[in-house]
């Protein structure tokens, strides 16, 4: 017999498609909007992407209080999704973000 997947799970993983592609879709985009026009150090660079992912997740709180099968809520499960993220690019480790400020600053 087959098994129904659960909305809640499909939902999740919905969330962690768009998470997964928020720094280039949204934050980079944005910050070289922002920075194009001094030179600044990667270290801020990569602050003012945080930053703009850290203004994506105040929606968090208008997610469905829907509770996943190990008792994580939406919204806590995207956070932690967020939140690794937000340290691979403090850390230096998302390419993206890195050859961002490379194009952008040589």
């Amino acid at each position: 017999m087959l098994r129904e997947s659960d909305p809640v799970e499909e939902t999740a993983k919905e969330l962690d498609g768009i998470l997964a592609r928020l720094v280039e879709c949204y934050a980079l985009p944005h910050t070289r909007i922002c920075m194009q026009w001094t030179k600044v150090s990667r270290e801020s660079y990569r602050d003012e992407v945080v930053g703009w992912l850290e203004d994506y997740a105040r929606s968090f709180g208008r997610l469905p209080t829907k509770t996943l099968a190990d008792g994580e809520t939406l919204a806590a499960f995207a956070r932690r999704r967020l939140d690794a993220e937000i340290a691979r690019i403090l850390r230096g480790e998302h390419a993206a973000v890195e050859r961002s400020y490379g194009d952008l600053f040589g």
